[in-house]
């Protein structure tokens, strides 16, 4: 993650996303995120208080501004620093950000990058209508990996049954090993677990990838014929999987 300074960033081409452009929720430089994941290239920020979370219609602003001045985009992410699910004003950001896509790029996807960890509240659940794609952070299908590779805030069997509630779910899966196999979700029982989740979760779409930029912990990419395995696996049980190495 390289932090960002405002509400917009990009446009950026991005190999999941086409053309895009990046809406980051939390305050400008500040990482704002409830897990803590092992390949996260930034130290863990304590959240920041309510008042210090940008304002829902400056960040409206800025997305308005910056749609009226680029030139045509395939997306616009909903990502940023951290979690943008966590920022208080996150269903009045959603609804904005639909009226903003519709009058200045309706060719344009509106997408949420997420961890999946507040589902259960009812103003980010019932905001995930507004996008047309809905890409979670999943990682892990046992709670020993899960806590290794995410150190998340929410139990690994919430998660999985918020994420089964969910239609037009793309999930994203990171792979990594370190040379020791203590922080990795790449061993054999590992992946069955994983598979098993998958399966419990039903999801439209896997995407698969590794690190590719170092982290704050020193984790290994897991090589792309490793990758391509795991997405047949995917493929076998009736779930579409794309590799990205």
């Amino acid at each position: 993650m390289n932090l960002e300074n405002g509400s917009v960033y990009g446009p950026m081409v991005s190999r999941r996303l086409g053309r895009t452009l990046g809406v980051n929720l939390a305050p400008a430089g500040h990482k704002s995120c409830n897990f803590n994941c092992a390949y996260c290239r930034e130290e863990w920020m304590d959240l920041p208080s309510r008042h210090e979370w940008p304002q829902p219609s400056d960040i409206i602003d800025a997305v308005d501004c910056a749609l009226e001045t680029c030139s045509p985009i395939d997306t616009i992410a909903v990502a940023g620093n951290g979690e943008p699910t966590l920022h208080p004003g996150f269903a009045e950001i959603a609804d904005g950000l639909a009226c903003v896509r519709a009058r200045r790029a309706p060719q344009a996807r509106l997408a949420l990058l997420t961890n999946g960890s507040t589902l259960c509240r009812l103003d980010v659940y019932g905001s995930l209508t507004r996008f047309d794609a809905r890409r979670v952070k999943f990682d892990a299908g046992d709670a020993t990996t899960f806590r290794l590779l995410n150190a998340p805030c929410v139990p690994l069997g919430r998660l999985i049954a918020d994420l089964r509630s969910l239609n037009r779910l793309t999930l994203q899966s990171t792979f990594v090993t370190d040379s020791q196999n203590h922080v990795t979700n790449a061993t054999p029982s590992a992946l069955d677990a994983w598979f098993g989740a998958v399966r419990q979760i039903k999801p439209e779409c896997v995407d698969i990838c590794t690190v590719r930029q170092p982290s704050r912990l020193p984790l290994l990419p897991v090589p792309g014929k490793v990758l391509e395995r795991i997405a047949d696996v995917v493929r076998s049980m009736g779930f579409p999987a794309r590799v990205f190495a």
